[in-house]
């Protein structure tokens, strides 16, 4: 074997462990995706059982996501103490937990309590998961393997409706919403299984001083070569850094920061986030009246937004992250604004299902994706958990907020408008200040090293 030939064979064995380990990584997205949408399925019992009001709908909905909220804060000073793997396993046993006992309850106050548990695994995992990604993935390959994590919320988010209907032609409407948040055990115990075989961060060893360890890893994912250059720059960088919280407010640094809240905004008031966990309610609305053909419906969008994201994958690294923001935002102002327009007519049908198709694609190529990608790769090594964690956590208020308003937007809009029409009205004005902050403040970070984005803001 000539050594052009060995070179290629090590290149592709590398690409395979860097995929490997960035797809064991992603699953913990799929918990993320399967968590929140497995209230889709149950969440019209639950009104039912426990006889809720619209506010205490909302928040039975969007309890979750306040657990999410604390799981940042959590996360960044664990990921920083016990590296980015353990992490994600303590991220397993709270969605464990969680997931068990929301299938029991027989008071709504319980039930909550321990969605808010769930919830802290989900944000955990949030910050660790594409944290670790972006870590362990080679410049070229960033792109590509961080919207791995998007892809894998996304057939989370298709899993649950479609075991949701399974278990709602299989179970009684008694006890069929406790079928579908006890069926996340499953994942949870196979996500734990797949993370003792994941090595530590490179740039987290590295930090601790485990020098050797970190270029092993890097050698693994890349080759000598390009571990040797990059540890040189890691080192270089380590050593120029605080990592105190300070230093998040510096010039050029915060604003990074700020980039980071915006992403985690618009990645959820652009539209899709909003109105995802209400989508079967939305056919409903529109005059379906067998709900299993609803959670079908919802559990098709999804899968179109999966391809959608799927094709994210190999644009991102090629396109690159800005012009697919800009377009994004462009083509859902758009589909928000046609959206609304089928509701305010009350069109019915094959209508509303091709609209709320249409809104899962901006989201599926860039909205949803980047700023889980982007927040890992804006800040600096020793300031990143600490950062990702509060962007994340900014991230996690935004989608509670969402889950929590939507309801009342759509009631005032029914007073105002007649129809939900208007909510989605306001989500096109959203993507206007989208675009915006597209063309003025996005960086573009494709095929650049972790080390050499974070340098990038001392020149701000």
């Amino acid at each position: 074997m000539n050594r052009d030939s060995q070179a290629a064979g090590g290149e592709t064995q590398s690409r395979r462990y860097a995929f490997g380990v960035a797809f064991v990584a992603s699953v913990g997205g799929f918990l993320f995706g399967y968590d929140l949408a497995i209230v889709c399925g149950a969440n019209l019992y639950l009104k039912d059982v426990f006889h809720l009001t619209p506010a205490e709908f909302g928040f039975a909905t969007g309890s979750a996501a306040l657990g999410c909220i604390i799981g940042p804060f959590l996360g960044g000073w664990m990921c920083d103490a016990l590296g980015r793997t353990r992490t994600m396993m303590v991220a397993c046993a709270l969605l464990g937990i969680g997931s068990l006992f929301t299938a029991i309850p027989n008071d709504i106050t319980t039930f909550n309590i321990f969605r808010i548990i769930g919830g802290v695994g989900v944000g955990l995992c949030s910050v660790a998961s594409p944290m670790y990604i972006s870590e362990v993935s080679p410049p070229r390959m960033r792109g590509g393997l961080g919207v791995m994590y998007q892809l894998a919320i996304v057939v989370g988010s298709v899993a649950a409706p479609f075991i949701s209907y399974i278990i709602i032609k299989v179970a009684s409407p008694e006890t069929c919403w406790r079928w579908m948040f006890a069926s996340e055990i499953l994942p949870v115990a196979v996500f734990l299984v797949l993370l003792a075989f994941l090595p530590q961060s490179p740039r987290w060893l590295a930090g601790r001083g485990r020098n050797d360890e970190a270029l092993a890893v890097l050698s693994s994912v890349d080759g000598p070569d390009f571990a040797r250059e990059e540890m040189k720059q890691i080192q270089a960088a380590l050593n120029e850094e605080t990592g105190s919280f300070s230093e998040l407010f510096a010039p050029g640094t915060r604003y990074a920061f700020a980039i980071g809240l915006l992403l985690a905004f618009f990645n959820n008031w652009t539209g899709w986030s909003v109105i995802s966990g209400y989508v079967p309610m939305l056919f409903e609305a529109s005059g379906l009246e067998d709900r299993s053909v609803a959670f079908l419906q919802y559990a098709v969008t999804y899968g179109f937004m999966g391809a959608v994201t799927l094709a994210a994958c190999w644009f991102v690294d090629r396109v690159g992250r800005r012009p697919l923001w800009l377009g994004a935002s462009a083509l859902m102002c758009v589909v928000t604004a046609m959206t609304g327009a089928v509701f305010q007519f009350h069109l019915s049908g094959w209508f509303v299902l091709v609209v709320i198709i249409l809104c899962t694609v901006p989201h599926g190529l860039a909205l949803g994706p980047l700023p889980w990608l982007m927040m890992s790769e804006i800040f600096p090594t020793r300031l990143r958990a600490r950062a990702v964690a509060l962007t994340t956590a900014f991230l996690w208020l935004t989608i509670y907020s969402g889950a929590q308003l939507f309801p009342i937007i759509s009631d005032y809009s029914e007073r105002i408008f007649g129809s939900v029409g208007g909510a989605f009205w306001l989500f096109s004005v959203i993507c206007v200040f989208s675009f915006v902050f597209g063309v003025r403040m996005l960086p573009e970070t494709k095929g650049r090293v972790l080390e050499e984005i974070a340098a990038s803001w001392k020149k701000k």
